[in-house]
């Protein structure tokens, strides 16, 4: 990827995707936490900031942008990637799966430019779907569990579940609260404009 492969990145990428192009959340979503960007940054942000900007550039290339990104702002939106992909835990394939879906146009028609807001509200739009499919998944392993009956559980839940449920509820609370914040400060921003 570093030297800007696009062949080898696309076969990499298939399989994280159905044969007709669907992003299949729960492979990505699989991916060990210790192989996402957060933990991969930590490691060696140098390094990441590096791979980011060029799969970006790689991208912004593909776009035939008539007004594209310089140098500095690719940098500058690396570090921003890097600095949100915490806050739903972003593996390098959801980025790259995603910047795949931007050059095809499937978040709009955005040949004529690129800048940093316009990037991250199509960027959350993909962030929007996956934490869908997160929950989807979640819900029918609930389920699942649910059918299973009896599993020698009491019905009652010990201090320990009750906590990190809890805590589950407030994170996804949390999340669901800066979603809502970032959608508003990017509709604050095209008004200003």
């Amino acid at each position: 990827m570093e030297a800007g492969d696009k062949a080898g990145i696309s076969v990499i990428l298939r399989e994280f995707k159905t044969n007709q192009g669907i992003v299949k959340y729960e492979k990505v979503l699989a991916i060990p936490s210790m192989e996402r960007i957060p933990a991969l940054a930590q490691k060696d942000f140098h390094k990441m900031i590096t791979i980011i900007s060029a799969a970006l550039t790689l991208a912004f290339e593909g776009m035939n942008l008539k007004r594209g990104m310089n140098a500095l702002q690719v940098v500058d939106l690396a570090e921003a990637i890097i600095d949100t992909a915490g806050e739903d835990n972003l593996a390098m394939e959801d980025l790259m799966l995603f910047l795949q879906k931007l050059v095809r146009g499937e978040y709009g028609a955005m040949y004529e430019s690129m800048d940093i807001p316009k990037f991250m509200t199509a960027f959350e739009e993909y962030r929007e779907q996956r934490w869908q499919q997160l929950n989807n998944i979640r819900e029918e392993q609930h389920v699942q569990h649910k059918a299973m009956g009896d599993t020698g559980r009491t019905g009652e839940p010990d201090e320990l579940s009750k906590h990190f449920s809890n805590f589950a509820d407030k994170i996804s609370s949390m999340s669901s609260e800066l979603k809502a914040t970032r959608r508003e400060n990017a509709e604050l921003k095209k008004n200003i404009k």
